[in-house]
């Protein structure tokens, strides 16, 4: 693969987490993104750790099909590799973030990597879905940074529209960025002038954007606290996390 001159989002979480999967570029603009935000390191170390966390849960719940929105690398722990008994379709809409996908996948026949626009379920091909997941019973969906580049009104029918395509039964894991990231206001700038406006959200405000899904016991919790077993409902809830998770069910 030619060493690429612009920054690549994936690559840049993917040098955080200490994968190899990256080139000098991306590390630059991982260091500009740490100056702005120190912890932007931890942050994403905890929400990989939460998609392992997820996709484990979902498997003990006997999902052995998954669907990964918004994948970005398949490494350091993504979804094949925290549950790797299942069949795993990663989708993105970045074509660079494909071709390493399935490169990386090509050895693989249980895991492939296409291209989806989450907005627009008719972009999902679903010849791919026939190949590497065979007859879908039920469906463990991950939808992990995503939400966070969403307004509302579009998330909603997001929602709505995964619910539908979805077969009973199905388990959505979800993540949103939380009011945090507003007392970093050059973040918030930096991420604008990258074109990606980051919606920010508390607890109170996500629930009403789930429609249909049933919320599962664990509720929306600050992702590094987030267990299937742990009840919202007795634990105080920091309205300042930086980002949020939650499982919900069809």
């Amino acid at each position: 693969m030619e060493v690429p001159s612009v920054a690549n989002t994936a690559r840049i979480i993917d040098y955080w987490l200490g994968g190899s999967h990256h080139f000098p570029v991306d590390e630059e603009a991982a260091k500009v993104f740490e100056q702005v935000y120190p912890k932007s390191p931890e942050v994403f170390q905890e929400l990989r750790a939460y998609i392992g966390k997820v996709s484990r849960y979902m498997e003990s719940q006997g999902i052995n099909q998954f669907v990964v929105f918004g994948a970005g690398l398949p490494t350091c722990g993504n979804v094949h590799e925290a549950a790797p008994e299942s069949k795993v379709v990663y989708t993105d809409i970045d074509r660079a973030n494909i071709e390493i996908g399935r490169a990386l996948l090509a050895n693989n026949p249980q895991a492939d990597y296409t291209f989806c626009d989450v907005t627009n379920l008719m972009t999902l091909d679903q010849s791919v879905i026939a190949n590497v997941l065979g007859n879908v019973q039920r469906l463990g969906i991950v939808l992990i940074g995503v939400c966070a580049f969403i307004k509302d009104e579009t998330l909603t029918q997001v929602l709505e529209q995964l619910y539908d395509w979805s077969p009973a039964g199905s388990i959505l894991a979800l993540d949103f960025d939380g009011k945090a990231a507003a007392e970093y206001p050059q973040l918030l700038q930096l991420m604008d002038s990258l074109g990606a406006h980051l919606y920010l959200r508390n607890p109170a405000m996500i629930k009403p954007l789930l429609g249909r899904w049933q919320l599962s016991s664990a509720g929306i919790l600050p992702v590094s606290m987030w267990e299937a077993e742990v009840s919202s409902q007795v634990m105080e809830i920091n309205e300042q996390a930086f980002m949020y998770g939650c499982v919900v069910y069809k």
